[in-house]
């Protein structure tokens, strides 16, 4: 196994902290799938632009290279001053879209202006992270149409300083179902181009969230652990709609499943991924299938020393991973690596999932679609369907593939989110069957 290099090296290293008594120099790094760190709310910076412009590289194998907004600007102007056609229009392009933000309504290319800072580490995890949910580039040539000749003009234009950049195949995502739906819906948005563009920020928004609830969901319960992802299940309700304490699937499985400071599994993820990433730069789902359960014994008695805790060897390569589980979340709920863990899961909760979180004081907090990302979500689901319309059972499965259940009382209120649109298709009075359209 390839990976015995990793978990060798953690062994040697922790075994050098015994060695200096130093266990303030044990560390936890879990920066390869978790584009969170223990840093404050205040400080903890994330570059969404670079996200957006490595997404657009990758979907379109282009790049501006390098380029930053001023030098695409005096370059896209020197060269329509040099033109007969274009040089009394030269003003006209810089006020109207290149002296401004304009220009990132009419075109993806925009997202493709480099920035001279250089990403954090955080920003270069989300990148990461975005990309190993693309499994391919599109196929599309992407459109140099704009809504008026100028539009198109400039557009070709930038076009025209852009260079072909490879696809890298070589790419590693813990959640192959995430990324299946994530290229597929994406590829969606793009045929549209002005739906793209409006829509861009929020499909990232959601799908992070997704992304990171997912994945919480795989590493920290151990059923899944070491099954191949699947989309588990999340519980949502629609801001139209009143909560309770009744609502006993919103409860077990919404907002208190990873949040609640007495049972809340985020509160796992950070340690979790820490260790694992000892033992390998894989995903858990594929650790395994190899027999390395002495090298994890090893770390673990290692790791137990190095605290003066104690540790039992195990037979098996689960059990013995779980152990090692067990044991890094008790030094985390033992030292001051507790204060850093709060952090990581505040970041979570406020950065990431704030959008996606209702407090309804007494029947408590839980997770929420508003009606632009339910009508987000219900346009990428039924562009499955050439007709543009599914039956509104199979739009509920569409959002499951993406990690978003619905209890009954849900279900109702989505049909009826979805008669006030006037998006629907009843083929009889029963109700028995309704179709859902698309908005686009």
């Amino acid at each position: 196994m390839e990976d015995f290099t990793t978990i060798e090296t953690s062994i040697s290293d922790i075994g050098k902290l015994i060695e200096k008594n130093n266990l303030s120099a044990y560390s936890n790094v879990a920066d390869q799938f978790l584009p969170i760190g223990p840093q404050t709310l205040k400080d903890h910076q994330l570059d969404w632009e670079l996200v957006y412009q490595s997404l657009i590289e990758d979907l379109y194998q282009l790049s501006l290279g390098g380029r930053d907004r001023n030098t695409l600007k005096d370059e896209v102007l020197e060269s329509f001053r040099n033109s007969r056609d274009t040089r009394d229009l030269v003003e006209v392009f810089d006020e109207l879209y290149l002296s401004s933000n304009t220009i990132s309504n009419i075109t993806p290319l925009a997202y493709l202006v480099g920035k001279k800072e250089a990403p954090s580490a955080r920003t270069k995890t989300m990148i990461n992270i975005v990309q190993g949910l693309v499994t391919s580039p599109l196929i599309e040539q992407m459109t140099s149409c704009g809504n008026n000749p100028l539009e198109s003009l400039l557009i070709e234009k930038i076009e025209d300083l852009c260079q072909a950049k490879t696809f890298d195949e070589s790419r590693l995502t813990y959640l192959p179902f995430l990324a299946e739906v994530f290229s597929k819906d994406i590829k969606t948005l793009t045929k549209s181009p002005s739906y793209f563009l409006a829509e861009l920020e929020s499909f990232i928004s959601l799908y992070t969230f997704l992304y990171l609830t997912q994945l919480t969901s795989q590493v920290c319960i151990p059923d899944n652990r070491y099954k191949t992802p699947q989309a588990r299940p999340l519980y949502f309700i629609l801001e139209t709609e009143r909560a309770s304490k009744e609502r006993h699937e919103c409860n077990q499985y919404g907002y208190d499943f990873l949040f609640s400071k007495t049972r809340g599994i985020a509160f796992n993820l950070f340690p979790y991924l820490g260790y694992l990433n000892r033992l390998s730069k894989k995903p858990s789902w594929q650790l395994t299938k190899y027999d390395f359960t002495s090298k994890v014994n090893e770390l673990n008695r290692t790791v137990a020393k190095l605290f003066d805790e104690l540790y039992q060897d195990e037979d098996l390569p689960q059990s013995a991973i779980n152990s090692g589980l067990t044991l890094q979340k008790l030094i985390f709920d033992k030292t001051s690596r507790k204060d850093a863990n709060k952090k990581v899961v505040e970041i979570f909760e406020k950065k990431f999932a704030a959008e996606f979180i209702t407090d309804r004081k007494a029947a408590g907090k839980y997770f929420v679609l508003n009606s632009n990302m339910l009508l987000l979500l219900t346009n990428l689901v039924i562009s499955d369907s050439p007709e543009r319309k599914l039956l509104i059972d199979d739009v509920i499965e569409g959002f499951k593939k993406r990690g978003i259940w619905l209890d009954l009382k849900s279900k109702k209120a989505l049909l009826q989110f979805y008669e006030n649109v006037g998006n629907i298709e009843k083929l009889s009075d029963s109700g028995d069957a309704v179709y859902v359209k698309t908005t686009i």
